[in-house]
């Protein structure tokens, strides 16, 4: 798979945030190759959140976030989200980010603590991987980041598998390694991995979020 140019973020996933309180939501884009555990919004006063699944991200498929109290956060793999993200409002953010018009994004920083000139979010699709890609526009006057989008869906390099949802460069070998396709992967439930960090169980049922990409209000 080819790299993203310079300046272009290539995103492998949105963590969806569900808070149990009145908030219209939460959504991070994330530039690490793999899904934390937990995620702490910033300060102690802030609320943890921890993962609803296990194993590997799976390429377009939003990572949904159950609230719950910080103490209960465990050791591992956490998230400290206001690190290295800001606040940001993308045009026409659709079905990826959430539809909620006061739904709060966080969209992360270069390494130099700067915004990317693009980004790219991926979206769900079958064995090809496809993404959206936005531009940055400048700053809002409460200082988020502001991102349009350019043009319509766009196919990626690399084969995506349908039954893990991992994103390599080829189909084989990777498919061989499923044994049973989409049941067992060395006595591992399709989805999971042995080594896989302890997570809470699921509290809620799977989030479907209505829409299509580009077609959601402004935020």
């Amino acid at each position: 798979m080819r790299e993203a140019p310079p300046g272009v973020m290539e995103a492998t996933a949105v963590l969806i945030l569900i808070s149990d309180g009145p908030s219209g939501g939460t959504a991070i884009v994330l530039r690490r190759p793999e899904a934390p555990a937990f995620v702490v919004m910033g300060d102690d006063t802030e609320e943890g959140f921890a993962r609803l699944r296990r194993g590997a991200i799976a390429y377009g498929m939003p990572e949904t976030y159950q609230a719950l109290p910080r103490d209960m956060i465990r050791h591992g793999h956490v998230l400290h989200v206001r690190d290295d993200h800001r606040l940001g409002r993308v045009d026409k953010h659709g079905t990826i980010f959430g539809t909620s018009p006061d739904l709060k994004l966080w969209i992360p920083l270069d390494d130099d603590g700067r915004p990317f000139e693009r980004m790219r979010v991926p979206i769900p699709s079958l064995e090809r991987p496809a993404y959206l890609e936005f531009a940055f526009a400048g700053r809002g006057s409460d200082d988020a980041l502001l991102y349009e989008l350019d043009g319509e869906a766009r196919n990626g390099d690399g084969y995506l598998c349908p039954y893990c949802g991992r994103l390599t460069e080829k189909k084989e070998p990777h498919t061989a390694q499923h044994g049973v396709a989409g049941h067992l992967h060395a006595g591992v439930s399709a989805g999971h991995e042995e080594g896989d960090v302890r997570e809470p169980a699921p509290l809620t049922g799977p989030i479907e979020l209505g829409g299509h990409p580009g077609t959601g209000s402004r935020l």
